[in-house]
């Protein structure tokens, strides 16, 4: 199972990524790439727990091990953003290698700190179900979605999600429905249905972080 991390830019928390991809003493971690805005300055945290989100977990969290990170790809039409951490080795995980594999109905599960932006290390195992699998089509390029059961909490952007019953990672959750114009509260828009969540498809991740480590720490 992929092992999520809490993401922080300049100093303040903003939401989950996830080990994705390693090469030596490397480690590649995916985030969806609208949680960076602006920023210069980037932050992952390496869970106390191991990324075993089984075990009991402390809080308040007295000290949490942080390393800087180098953003070094970006991927507006997906949502997707790649850093790469020196010095730290992890188990990566199996991605699906099409978005058709995935079926609607199948129960998915959503790993990750939903509530990082009010500073919580506290990650979260949500269970949910593939609602619907979507096409959206932009510009000439289609983007693969999976609409999901689950409600989006603001730290939820960039957590993976992993299929239930072997663990693959199949998307990266992006946010919940937030038709143009409306207004937000809390990262929640008003008047929407925010039991609809989208994420991307995961099955271009691997060539992505192929690309990452070909760039090192070379900044894009």
């Amino acid at each position: 199972m992929a092992i999520a991390v809490p993401i922080g830019v300049e100093g303040r928390l903003v939401g989950t990524g996830f080990i994705a991809g390693a090469k030596g003493d490397q480690l590649a971690v995916v985030t969806a790439l609208h949680l960076l805005g602006h920023g210069q300055e980037f932050i992952i945290g390496l869970p106390p727990h191991g990324g075993d989100v089984s075990r009991p977990q402390r809080y308040p969290l007295q000290g949490i091990d942080a390393r800087q990170a180098a953003l070094v790809l970006v991927e507006p039409l997906l949502d997707v953003a790649i850093f790469l951490l020196q010095g730290v080795q992890s188990p990566v995980p199996r991605f699906i290698s099409n978005p058709t594999e995935i079926r609607v109905g199948e129960e998915v599960l959503i790993v990750g700190y939903p509530y990082a932006v009010i500073g919580s290390f506290l990650e979260t195992v949500e269970p949910c179900y593939i609602s619907a699998i979507g096409h959206r089509i932009i510009g000439d390029t289609i983007r693969n979605e999976f609409i999901l059961s689950h409600q989006t909490y603001p730290g939820s952007s960039g957590s993976p999600v992993i299929r239930k019953t072997d663990g693959t990672v199949c998307g990266i959750v992006r946010g919940c429905l937030a038709p143009p114009g409306m207004i937000v509260v809390g990262n929640l828009p008003l008047g929407t249905d925010s039991n609809i969540t989208y994420s991307t498809s995961a099955h271009l991740i691997p060539g992505l972080i192929e690309q990452a480590f070909k760039i090192g720490g070379i900044h894009k």
